[in-house]
């Protein structure tokens, strides 16, 4: 035997352990480009994080933590802005 090609009982095998999929799976993602499903997480869209500077101004103005964090960079900038106007306003000259 010089080895050329695989017996079907190594693909098989190869198959079963080494790849954990079907034969049907295996050629599915050959021919067609579909990736097996191997149960991993769906991938979340990020989110435009808050710059920490900001964060640690709308806290000083007193605005609570988790609430900031729910928002994204954009809108933590209006309200920043938002407070910034409202803080003016009741300032006395």
């Amino acid at each position: 035997m010089d080895r050329t090609d695989y017996s079907a009982g190594m693909w098989s095998h190869i198959l079963r352990q080494q790849l954990e999929a079907t034969a049907e799976v295996f050629w599915r993602c050959v021919r067609d480009g579909v990736i097996p499903d191997r149960g991993a997480p769906d991938a979340v869209p990020i989110r435009s994080a808050v710059p920490l500077h900001l964060v640690r101004e709308l806290t000083r103005l007193g605005m609570p933590e988790r609430e900031i964090l729910e928002l994204d960079a954009a809108a933590a900038a209006q309200r920043y802005a938002d407070l910034l106007a409202g803080a003016q306003r009741g300032a006395t000259p």
